[in-house]
């Protein structure tokens, strides 16, 4: 049977209709969602991104052998996390979600699912990215994580010798 042309338009615009419904109830479910235990703010799966970020964008290596998964920078996250207003906390929390989301078309998994050597070269791609609301977003999330993992007490150990200000004393 051949498909006239408003059969075409109609299809298409239920199709279009179910994949906005269905984008809006995904995100809904992603907006304000309640902590999960241990955390104050952040649910399991926002926890989980922190890490992965983490430990993607500060790796385990020679000189210091503390990777930023490691390094409990969720829980660090979280703290920051409170010294923020609702909506701003809301904003991060989104953005945290957006992110383990991003990679599913292109990568097939989430990206805290994706090998540590994808997160890395996904971050370095990111932060090179030509949309600069995004690049400054990762670099907002990047900055935060590196407060916390510079001032775990085996990453300042090794960086307070840099620094002659008491940093890591």
């Amino acid at each position: 049977m051949p498909l006239n042309r408003r059969q075409f338009i109609q299809i298409t615009a239920a199709l279009s209709l179910l994949t906005t419904g269905g984008l809006a109830i995904e995100v809904s479910t992603w907006w304000d969602t309640p902590a999960s235990t241990p955390f104050q703010h952040l649910n399991d799966t926002e926890a989980r991104v922190v890490n992965a970020i983490g430990e993607a964008a500060f790796p385990s290596g020679d000189t210091i052998p503390l990777s930023g998964s490691e390094a409990g920078l969720d829980r660090f996250f979280d703290t920051v996390l409170g010294a923020m207003t609702n909506e701003n906390r809301s904003l991060l929390k989104l953005l945290l979600e957006t992110i383990d989301h991003y990679t599913l078309v292109a990568h097939g998994a989430h990206f805290s699912n994706l090998q540590t050597t994808e997160r890395q070269l996904l971050i370095e791609q990111w932060l090179q990215h030509d949309n600069h609301l995004f690049r400054g977003a990762i670099q907002s999330i990047i900055v935060f994580l590196g407060m916390g993992y510079t001032a775990h007490p085996t990453a300042s150990a090794h960086l307070s010798q840099y620094f002659r200000c008491g940093f890591g004393a």
